[in-house]
């Protein structure tokens, strides 16, 4: 009963409008750009790695790969020049 509580509390409190949509995914090596990119833009974002740490110490972290969501109201600000930005990441 608690569990069904706190999923109803769960999906009230996110909206559609606040779910983090997929942006661009980027080497470690590109992610600075992406990062200013969207702070130009006053875009908030979340970057999330897709090795973890442990793979990221053993590889390096020059190997990691991070994606990179944006809220679904700012997609249409962030795609106004997505072509260039992919093609200096060369991450497509």
């Amino acid at each position: 009963m608690f569990l069904d509580l706190f999923r109803k509390k769960k999906e009230e409190e996110t909206s559609p409008e606040q779910e983090p949509v997929f942006f661009i995914s980027s080497p470690m090596v590109w992610s600075a750009h992406v990062e200013s990119y969207l702070e130009e833009k006053g875009i908030p974002y979340l970057k999330q790695g897709r090795r973890g740490a442990a793979l990221a110490v053993e590889l390096g972290a020059t190997q990691e790969i991070y994606d990179y969501y944006i809220p679904s109201e700012a997609v249409e600000s962030a795609m106004e020049e997505i072509g260039e930005l992919k093609q200096l990441v060369h991450f497509e």
